[in-house]
């Protein structure tokens, strides 16, 4: 059965600065509630690519930098990406890995609750904004998902089993 391997040692690493770098890129506040949550992106495509190599504790480290950056509750957003993390690759098992409606809703799923995680703490510490276009980047996301995974296909390629 065919594997999926990492292009190169530190592929992860390297996607997971570019959504990083994609997350913190200032734009206007209208444009704001519509950027895609990237980084949740990038997880959700490596816990369905290379689902038994994908660590916990570099999703945790990734949410404790995107704490830091924004000035957030620390743990707020490492919570949420290690939720996706862990339940993109429980999920991601017992799905098809080509099939673009499975994982559009597993997509959908995660992100819905990364969303409710950060509305709650935002809830609990009377910082709540938005509106309904606080949903504007689940929509988003959704909408960037199958060009992103595609172009994070660069980064993996698919070897024999011995």
């Amino acid at each position: 059965m065919p594997t999926k391997e990492t292009r190169f040692p530190g592929a992860v690493f390297v996607t997971l600065l570019i959504a990083i770098i994609l997350t913190i890129i200032p734009l206007g506040e209208p444009l704001s509630f519509w950027r895609p949550e990237w980084i949740a992106l990038t997880l959700v495509h490596w816990a369905l690519v290379i689902h038994d190599r994908l660590s916990l504790l570099m999703a945790f480290v990734v949410g404790l930098v995107i704490d830091t950056l924004f000035g957030s509750i620390l743990g707020q957003h490492a919570l949420g990406y290690v939720l996706i993390a862990y339940l993109s690759v429980r999920l991601g098992l017992r799905m098809t890995p080509e099939s673009f409606l499975q994982q559009t809703a597993l997509l959908g799923a995660v992100l819905t609750l990364y969303m409710l995680i950060n509305l709650w703490v935002q809830g609990v510490t009377s910082s709540a904004s938005g509106g309904l276009l606080y949903w504007a980047s689940l929509l988003s996301s959704v909408i960037v998902w199958p060009l992103y995974h595609a172009l994070l296909g660069y980064f993996h390629v698919q070897r024999k089993a011995i």
